[in-house]
């Protein structure tokens, strides 16, 4: 079957690509009418480039290719990061209105209002204790859709885990079958420092042996503790309405930097 001039894998593939570009397209767009300019880019790069790069490192290392994408960034597809940050974005959104409510609204700060963060403050005490239910929740979310995901993407070449097989560590010639596209970037695994470095953590192969609906657990894992870790920041960050934008901005950048040589290890160590 051919759909505007492609056949219907490669159609496919295209239109989940450009979807995701408009989805990051349509968050950005509303957070920023929303909860205006300042607090939009500063979630939104953070989020992007906290993907961007640790994706990037994994794909390096060997765990995985995204072959026959349009546009990337670093080692990974532009699509994975922007839809990452609009998933989330949306998930934070909907927690919000899940244990808030209405109330939820009021944290709309386009026009300029801050409302105050004890409104929204679930235990008594601290907040800190509301920021990580709420980080919670955000996570469990992020996971449910993952688990749905994650499969389909993977039976239609979106992206290819590396087998796990004896002496394996990369992803090479032969692994990943270009049946629904046409660019052949990233088909294999490229020759690069991450590589070396990590394959000493899998000397004999057989990464990631424990797999759910053909996807490494240790994915699910760290999908879970990437949302956490990011909306906690974020919430974290947010809350303090007594600091201007620039503090806010400067202090999440600099925990996203922090997290990245953290969470790639994260993702990409654990055997399991």
């Amino acid at each position: 079957m051919i759909i505007l001039g492609l056949d219907t894998a490669r159609f496919m593939k295209a239109a989940f690509e450009y979807c995701l570009i408009g989805l990051f397209v349509v968050c950005l767009v509303h957070s920023w009418f929303t909860h205006g300019p300042k607090r939009t880019l500063r979630e939104f790069i953070a989020g992007f480039f906290l993907t961007a790069y640790c994706e990037s490192i994994g794909v390096l290392s060997g765990a995985y290719v995204y072959p026959g994408f349009h546009f990337y960034v670093f080692a990974t597809p532009v699509a994975n990061p922007a839809s990452w940050i609009a998933t989330i974005y949306i998930i934070i959104e909907v927690t919000n209105r899940l244990i808030f409510g209405r109330k939820s609204l009021e944290t709309y700060e386009a026009n300029g209002n801050h409302t105050d963060p004890q409104n929204f403050r679930i235990f008594s005490g601290s907040l800190f204790k509301t920021i990580v239910l709420l980080a919670v929740i955000d996570s469990s979310l992020a996971l449910a859709v993952d688990i749905v995901m994650d499969p389909l993407a993977t039976i239609y070449n979106w992206w290819v885990w590396v087998p796990s097989k004896p002496g394996i560590t990369s992803i090479g010639a032969g692994v990943v079958d270009p049946y629904n596209f046409s660019n052949l970037r990233f088909m294999t695994t490229p020759p690069n420092f991450f590589h070396d470095f990590f394959a000493q953590f899998f000397p004999y192969g057989n990464k990631y042996p424990t797999r759910i609906l053909g996807i490494p657990l240790i994915n699910f894992i760290a999908w879970f503790v990437f949302v956490f870790t990011f909306a906690f920041e974020f919430r974290f960050v947010e809350f303090k309405t007594h600091w201007n934008e620039l503090k806010k901005t400067v202090v999440l950048w600099l925990l996203i930097l922090i997290d990245i040589p953290i969470l790639a290890v994260v993702l990409i160590v654990p055997n399991l």
